[in-house]
């Protein structure tokens, strides 16, 4: 993904993407979000939800302190990544909304192009890949080369 789009969502979910630039390598987000830039609005919305039920999971736990509850609640990426064709998004602290979340996520990508974010759909030669007709047709004129 490009680095600005990288940067964008390191900085609208900061506690999400926390282990992004860590220079530990604590989690496999050190090394970024390994997929194309059509998926981006898919994790942005994704993102947007898990951090709305996050930080409304809070109010019932008024006993901890922010960095306690962010310990044991605070849904942390621990790998973005594409994978036969599709979007994959692991985490930590996970309860079964945000697994739910993850899931609709991930079957909405092999409907998203992985390039461009147009309706696309699953294909195969080699590495299978979701991309539209356009991309498609573009990646395929550059292995003809």
């Amino acid at each position: 993904m490009k680095d600005e789009l990288d940067r964008q969502l390191c900085e609208k979910y900061p506690k999400i993407f926390r282990d992004r630039h860590s220079p530990e390598l604590t989690t496999c987000m050190s090394f970024g979000f390994e997929h194309g830039d059509g998926w981006f609005s898919i994790i942005d919305a994704l993102c947007a939800n898990i951090q709305s039920h996050v930080s409304s999971k809070r109010f019932d736990f008024k006993d901890l302190s922010d960095e306690e509850f962010d310990e044991k609640h605070q849904t942390v990426a621990a790998q973005v990544k594409e994978k036969f064709g599709g979007l994959r998004f692991y985490a930590d602290n996970c309860d079964d909304y945000i697994r739910g979340a993850i899931a609709m996520a991930e079957s909405m990508s092999y409907r998203t192009c992985e390039r461009c974010g147009e309706r696309g759909h699953k294909r195969s030669g080699g590495w299978i890949r979701t991309l539209c007709d356009g991309c498609h047709d573009t990646s395929e004129r550059a292995k003809a080369r």
